[in-house]
Order: structure tokens, then C-alpha cells, then sequence
């Protein structure tokens, strides 16, 4: 198993927050996810990145993709 870096976003202002909310989504609609499974995972990482600007004042959202032995 092995982890690939597939995408970096550094989180700064809101439309870093929008950035990431959209990468998700794309990234989970090319891996195959449904529309529902899309907007969740979208939902997750727009809250998280969300949190890390207003209390932490900035953050990163970085999105890998592990080669899992049984193919998933």
C-alpha cells in the first residue's frame, strides 16, 4: 500500500474554503462516488477548512489517494 499526493490546498480566506469544497467534490465524482457521497464528502471538508480559517487563521487541506491491496 502506498499513498499518492494528488492535490494541496493552502487555506487562508474564504475562497480558499470554496476551493476545497469543490476539489472534494471533483475528486469524489472522477473516483466514482455517488451525488450524495459527493456533496458529504464536499460538506466535510468545506466544515473543516471552514474551522481551520476562522480559529486557526489558516490551515491546508491536502487530498491523497492510497493503494489499497484488495484494489479499493
Amino acid at each position: 500500500m502506498g499513498l499518492v499526493a494528488l492535490l494541496r490546498i493552502v487555506l487562508r480566506h474564504e475562497h480558499d474554503v470554496v476551493l476545497a469544497r469543490q476539489r472534494a467534490r471533483a475528486l469524489a465524482a472522477v473516483l466514482g462516488l455517488d451525488r450524495s457521497d459527493q456533496t458529504r464528502l464536499g460538506t466535510a471538508v468545506s466544515e473543516i477548512a471552514r474551522n481551520a480559517v476562522l480559529y486557526a487563521g489558516q490551515g491546508s487541506v491536502e487530498f491523497f489517494l492510497e493503494d489499497a491491496e484488495d484494489g479499493q
